[in-house]
């Protein structure tokens, strides 16, 4: 009867049936939302953290060398095992490197791959981070990843797949030695990302745990740490007398003592006023900063420049292959992990 009733009215209006229509689906469309709630939230707070690790524009108003300058020899480059297939690798990018096709890798060349790389990996950093924590966050469901989940998940990954979940032996006598020092390494850096909860780890937590490089949060408590320990008048910036004071394996430090002021005055320094704020030390600790992949560049080029003609070969390149192997160039992820 009620259908028959529809019928009829639909016959008289047809502009009923349009809003019968429209009712229909905004109703399905409704249900889409709801039913999508839980993978949007997911999304934003990924491109949340997208943009968290963003501490500054990187504009650079400066220039990212000078003409006189001379940049001493990094003599403490990482080397890497050279075999065949290394090589090959060497041989399949250099073509990539000269993007000009002279035959030849300048230092713009050198310092625009490295600069490319960068951003290949940290981009890479923010996709990975937001896809393992869903996968490891599983028992239960609930937004924070303990270290039993990710420590199951771990050895799952190297292999241990007869481990039960909190019921085994901490000390791993059955593993390799270096799958020990990797769970050892692991614990220390729990125990530094893990600001709310020593147990768990939060999304922007586990970016800092996994990914120190693309945590904004990272940043911001290493420059936090550097003005605490070194702004000796408690001014929220450090002058140079304060910044001299800095240990040269700091981030902060790209030079040996006798080019520190240099890099201080024309590099960091942006405002030119004699001290360096908050901002301008994010801007430099940023591994997005161009500064770094130029510094990087011209080493790789001093070092490996037999000729001196302030441009590589491929000849040049395999000689030094080691050194390439070990660097931005080639296994950027390496690099930075060791330098955060």
């Amino acid at each position: 009867m009620r259908i028959q009733s529809w019928s009829k009215l639909l016959k008289r209006k047809p502009l009923a049936g349009i809003v019968v229509v429209f009712v229909i689906i905004s109703a399905i469309v409704t249900v889409f939302r709801l039913s999508s709630r839980t993978r949007d939230e997911i999304i934003y707070s990924s491109s949340s953290q997208m943009r968290s690790t963003s501490p500054v524009e990187l504009s650079w108003p400066l220039p990212l060398s000078q003409s006189k300058e001379s940049i001493a020899i990094d003599t403490s480059f990482k080397r890497a095992p050279v075999g065949e297939e290394q090589i090959k690798k060497l041989k399949m990018i250099y073509p990539l490197l000269d993007t000009n096709g002279d035959s030849y890798v300048s230092i713009d060349e050198l310092r625009n791959w490295i600069i490319s790389k960068v951003k290949e990996h940290l981009q890479g950093a923010l996709r990975e981070n937001i896809f393992l924590f869903t996968a490891i966050d599983m028992n239960p469901r609930n937004g924070h990843v303990s270290w039993l989940e990710y420590h199951t998940w771990f050895l799952k990954k190297n292999g241990n797949n007869n481990t039960k979940t909190g019921d085994h032996d901490e000390m791993h006598p059955e593993l390799e030695r270096s799958i020990k020092e990797k769970i050892a390494w692991d614990k220390a850096a729990w125990s530094e990302a893990a600001k709310t909860d020593p147990d768990f780890l939060n999304l922007d937590e586990f970016l800092s745990f996994r990914h120190p490089e693309s945590s904004h949060t990272t940043l911001l408590s290493k420059a936090d740490e550097l003005l605490g320990e070194y702004d000796k008048d408690a001014d929220e910036t450090l002058t140079w007398e304060e910044y001299s004071l800095i240990p040269s394996e700091s981030l902060l430090v790209r030079y040996s003592e006798n080019k520190r002021q240099e890099e201080f005055n024309n590099f960091i320094d942006r405002n030119r006023d004699g001290k360096l704020d908050k901002r301008e030390i994010l801007s430099y600790l940023d591994p997005r900063n161009p500064r770094h992949a130029h510094l990087e560049a011209v080493s790789l080029i001093q070092i490996s420049d037999t000729n001196k003609d302030q441009q590589l070969s491929m000849k040049e390149i395999l000689a030094s292959a080691d050194i390439f192997l070990a660097s931005k160039v080639i296994d950027t992820e390496t690099n930075f992990h060791d330098e955060f």
